[in-house]
This record gives C-alpha cells, sequence and structure tokens, in this order.
C-alpha cells in the first residue's frame, strides 16, 4: 500500500489565473479615452502654466505604465491560491481566477460612469471607492465608506482649488 497519493489535477486553460488582465485593459481603454480628451481638450489663451493638460497626461501615462506592468506579472506568474487539501492533508494549489473581484470591481467603474453626472464627482467617486475596496475584499462596509467620502471630497477640493476645475456637482449642487 503506499503512503502518498497524488492530488487532483484541475484542468486549466491560458486564462486560469488570469481573471485580472481585465484590469490592464480597461486602464488602456481609460488612458486612450484621457489621451484623446487631452488632444481635443479646448485650453483657453488665459490658462496659466503648467495648464488643464497636465494631469490628465500624467494619469493617462500612468494608466499605461500599470496596464503594461500587470500584465506582465499576470503572464508570468497566474495568481495561485490554495484549492483545499488531498487524503494525506498536503495543500493543492493551482491557478484560479478571481472572477468575484473583478466583477465588483469593473461593476463599480461601470456605476461611476453612469452615476457620475446626476450624482455628481463627490457621490460617485465615493461610491466607486467603496465598491473597489469591498470588491478587494474588505468588510468593514461604514469605515470604507466614510474614508471613500472623505478621499472623494478632497480630490473634489484639490481640483477646485488646486487646479481651478470643477468636477460634475450633480445631486449635491443642486441640494446646497
Amino acid at each position: 500500500m503506499s503512503t502518498t497519493t497524488e492530488a487532483t489535477e484541475v484542468p486549466t486553460t491560458f486564462w486560469t489565473g488570469r481573471s485580472g488582465l481585465i484590469v490592464p485593459a480597461l486602464l488602456v481603454v481609460l488612458g486612450i479615452f484621457l489621451v484623446y480628451g487631452t488632444i481635443t481638450m479646448d485650453v483657453p489663451a488665459t490658462a496659466t502654466s503648467p495648464g488643464p493638460q497636465v494631469f490628465p497626461s500624467i494619469v493617462a501615462g500612468g494608466c499605461f505604465i500599470v496596464a503594461i506592468l500587470v500584465t506582465v506579472q499576470l503572464l508570468i506568474k497566474p495568481e495561485v491560491v490554495e484549492r483545499g487539501v488531498d487524503e494525506n492533508g498536503d495543500p493543492v494549489t493551482g491557478p484560479v481566477s478571481n472572477w468575484r473581484t473583478t466583477a465588483i470591481t469593473v461593476g463599480s467603474v461601470a456605476a461611476f460612469i453612469v452615476l457620475l453626472d446626476p450624482l455628481g464627482w463627490v457621490l460617485a467617486g465615493a461610491l466607486l471607492f467603496w465598491g473597489v475596496s469591498i470588491g478587494l475584499g474588505s468588510r468593514r462596509y461604514v469605515f470604507d465608506a466614510a474614508i471613500a467620502l472623505l478621499v472623494s471630497s478632497a480630490v473634489q477640493i484639490a481640483f477646485s482649488a488646486g487646479l481651478g476645475l470643477t468636477l460634475p456637482g450633480g445631486l449635491l449642487a443642486l441640494v446646497f
């Protein structure tokens, strides 16, 4: 009688463990959108240096760089997690895809895009940050919502006071 037993092999495909590739794809789309918006931006002659095109250019460049780095990482080393134990109690590991995280994160971005104009930046941005924190595994819902609201408010202030740009006011602009 043999004392070693083989763990069951789980069938894998190229996409197994690479669900995260949707994130760099979305980053590339966002980067292209930002480049297009920056190029077609109507900059007034009275704009001072560095001008309103600098920040979107930096963000677009960051999107492309992060997209490349994440893609390379996932192609070289897909995510590997424990899938249980075999008869001897040894862990069975293999590449998996975290579709729950991907779905919640992509859903948060989609909700942000749809709700940005009606709700405004502060509320839609807070919803985006809160949804992504949940997608990444946080279970402190009220704390995360408060931090998300704080961060989106700080971004609103930074854009308004620091750059002289206005983000959509939405519902709060109607109320206040």
